[in-house]
């Protein structure tokens, strides 16, 4: 599961102003230009810290506390991503200080609340394994085809010849081709075309 673009949102805390930043970024360079574009919309804030968690077994973590005390800002938001469960993250979170302090545990709480909010309110996407199927089948069998095809596929076209052929895809947890020889006693056989990978919204 990853995020499906960038999101961000704004939580004060004692007068502090903090806007969370998350996006997807599929490697480091993405990252990297993600945190420059955000350190360049807001160069009078306090701090903007940051954290990103990267490649296929997260193999790339960093984080950056931007002046705030160490390991209180940029580990924790790092732990968040962490926790979410997601992929291929960057976030940024921008501070502006209000005057009041918060110390280690406040800011501590402050930043990871923050990221792990704004992950969890973002969209999300993920990629669904999937397989085309063709079949052909006469005018009669039009209704009881019909009926299946629109409550468990998702219909790619079709075609009025002759006869009628379809070309659909399924989840792979639907088993196309005995439910369709079952249905037709046989009579419609699915021809399997190929096998992809579709991104769906959460």
């Amino acid at each position: 599961m990853r995020l499906k673009e960038a999101y961000r949102e704004t939580t004060v805390i004692q007068k502090s102003r903090f806007i969370a930043c998350v996006s997807p970024c599929r490697n480091e360079e993405e990252a990297r230009t993600f945190i420059a574009q955000i350190r360049a919309e807001f160069p009078d804030s306090s701090h903007v810290c940051t954290a990103y968690m990267i490649g296929e077994n997260n193999e790339i973590q960093r984080s950056n506390d931007n002046g705030e005390p160490s390991g209180t800002a940029g580990v924790p938001m790092l732990e968040s991503i962490r926790k979410s469960g997601l992929s291929d993250v960057c976030a940024c979170v921008v501070r502006y200080f209000g005057g009041i302090k918060l110390g280690a545990g406040g800011l501590i709480r402050a930043y990871s609340g923050c990221v792990s909010s704004a992950l969890a309110n973002a969209p999300k996407t993920r990629d669904v394994r999937y397989l085309r199927w063709k079949i052909n089948y006469p005018y009669e069998m039009t209704g009881v085809m019909d009926h299946w095809l629109r409550k468990n596929t998702k219909i790619v076209s079709t075609d009025y010849g002759e006869r009628v052929t379809v070309i659909f895809d399924v989840t792979e947890d639907i088993d196309a081709y005995t439910k369709i020889m079952d249905i037709t006693s046989g009579a419609v056989v699915p021809v399997f075309r190929e096998e992809l990978m579709k991104e769906t919204n959460l």
